[in-house]
């Protein structure tokens, strides 16, 4: 009871005066009823607030004060969360838990309380060794070191010193590691020209990541070379490879070679869908798929880009009415329109193609889904060489379906123009490739002459491994599916003659 008097003491002395908390339960309070307000409501005008605290849209001088003083306590708010392992990473929770309390730790060895704060650098300690988080962990021993020689504890001193100096070493291997990681991340984020230098010095940056970890065994540096590691194959088109590399970090975890606070759930099973769709398994894509996509809460953009990969399985595999139920989870979420302006006009791409896959191909008329999620695309049509690709080709399909053999030939141009501008280069072999077949379906109106003239060009698509860069991305129906329908166009066409 001592220790809770010296405590209640202490913050009795230096609090100030207003609460620095809000009382959540307290409705009584203007602040307790605008946390309420803001809370339930859509983003609102300062005077539309004003107006439902003081009756008044005037903004006054004791409106400002309460904004003010909510913004500060919202900020101390900060200080208290309870963030479960599930929403986050779990090295960035115990980075946080460690902070708070370290924070409480200096605040009594600044008021002299020393025992106290030994308690606390101790609980940072446990926390740290358990996670493995090594920052932290010199945080807390210096903390521990600086009280020791307060007190003039030579033994327990040099006890610190000695493991201070093994997590320094540990430092200096991670902080190398570190840079490696950042310097490589942000030109791989950068322009084409630059980025592709740092693809080619990748795998020798690889390399001495993984020497770095075996000198450290700091499941730090695994952690971020992993991340590397996956970027490579993405860039080198090496999907079937980063389903081996997040299998073989699960066997590490498993193996406790690497601390389980370093394997970031989430990332790998996004990772893993993403990849096994790229390598065209499926079935297992969307068995994963399927059992994954509840580690990601449905407010949550993570949700909205793991969805994407789960519709494209859906349609690569021919699985309309999954990806019908797919899409329409997706569209009818509200959150949807708290995505950028991108990603809205992405999935709206995704309910085009749906449709005109199953009206245009299935022959079904398709009403669920009728309805546009945005009226106007504006930035994909600038995405030259992605997903503008996309928007063309879908264009043309639907143009080829409707045989007016005028507008064919128009349509045939713009193919013709399109890939003599923007598909060059090797990454661009199998659109280029489509194209080709494309023209031939829109120059031959006989569907038998088009298939036999495209057979060499489909072989050749076929062995065409999937490209590791933005041509990725476009491919929301696979182009060898895509010829398919355009014959099938073709004979409708024919028939109807």
């Amino acid at each position: 009871m001592k220790e809770l008097q010296r405590l209640v003491r202490l913050i009795d002395k230096y609090s100030p005066k207003l609460a620095p908390l809000i009382h959540i339960q307290d409705d009584s309070k203007l602040e307790t009823k605008l946390f309420n307000f803001l809370r339930e409501s859509v983003v609102l005008s300062d005077e539309a607030v004003a107006k439902e605290l003081y009756g008044d849209e005037k903004l006054t001088g004791s409106f400002r004060t309460l904004k003010s003083r909510f913004r500060k306590k919202l900020y101390n708010h900060l200080h208290f969360l309870e963030i479960s392992h599930g929403e986050q990473r779990s090295s960035n929770i115990v980075n946080y838990k460690c902070l708070s309390l370290l924070t409480e730790a200096y605040a009594l060895m600044v008021n002299s309380e020393l025992k106290l704060a030994l308690k606390l650098f101790d609980q940072v300690i446990e926390v740290a060794e358990e996670h493995e988080v090594n920052e932290m962990l010199i945080k807390a021993l210096e903390g521990k070191k600086r009280i020791f020689l307060y007190t003039s504890e030579a033994k327990m001193f040099h006890l610190c010193d000695a493991d201070l100096k093994r997590c320094y070493d540990i430092q200096c291997f991670e902080r190398e590691a570190l840079a490696i990681y950042d310097h490589t991340m942000i030109a791989l984020r950068g322009h084409t020209n630059p980025r592709r230098g740092v693809v080619e010095s990748l795998p020798d940056s690889l390399e001495k990541m993984w020497l770095l970890y075996e000198k450290s065994n700091s499941s730090l540096i695994f952690y971020h070379r992993h991340i590397l590691q996956i970027a490579y194959l993405e860039q080198s088109g090496r999907y079937s490879e980063i389903v081996q590399a997040i299998a073989h970090a699960g066997e590490l975890v498993s193996a406790n070679q690497v601390n389980n606070s370093w394997y970031n759930t989430k990332y790998n099973a996004y990772t893993e869908v993403y990849a096994l769709l790229q390598s065209r398994q499926y079935e297992r894509g969307l068995e994963l798929a399927a059992k994954n996509v509840k580690l990601f809460e449905k407010y949550a953009s993570n949700w909205f880009a793991f969805m994407e990969n789960y519709v494209l399985l859906a349609i690569h595999s021919r699985q309309y009415q999954l990806a019908e139920n797919l899409l329409k989870d997706v569209i009818e979420n509200e959150h949807i329109r708290k995505l950028s302006d991108a990603s809205v006009e992405r999935w709206e791409l995704y309910r085009r193609y749906f449709v005109f896959l199953v009206e245009h191909v299935v022959g079904e008329r398709q009403q669920a889904l009728s309805s546009e999620i945005t009226a106007k695309l504006l930035i994909l049509p600038n995405d030259k060489a992605g997903f503008n690709l996309a928007l063309l080709v879908l264009d043309v399909l639907e143009r080829l379906s409707e045989g007016d053999l005028d507008e064919l030939e128009v349509q045939a141009e713009r193919v013709r123009k399109y890939t003599q501008k923007y598909l060059r280069g090797e990454k661009a072999e199998r659109p280029r490739l489509f194209m080709r077949l494309l023209l031939l379906a829109l120059t031959r109106q006989n569907a038998r002459e088009a298939r036999e003239q495209g057979q060499q060009l489909l072989e050749r698509l076929q062995a065409e491994p999937l490209p590791g860069d933005a041509f990725t991305e476009v491919e929301i129906v696979p182009y060898e599916h895509l010829w398919e329908h355009a014959l099938q166009l073709l004979e409708r066409q024919q028939g109807q003659l």
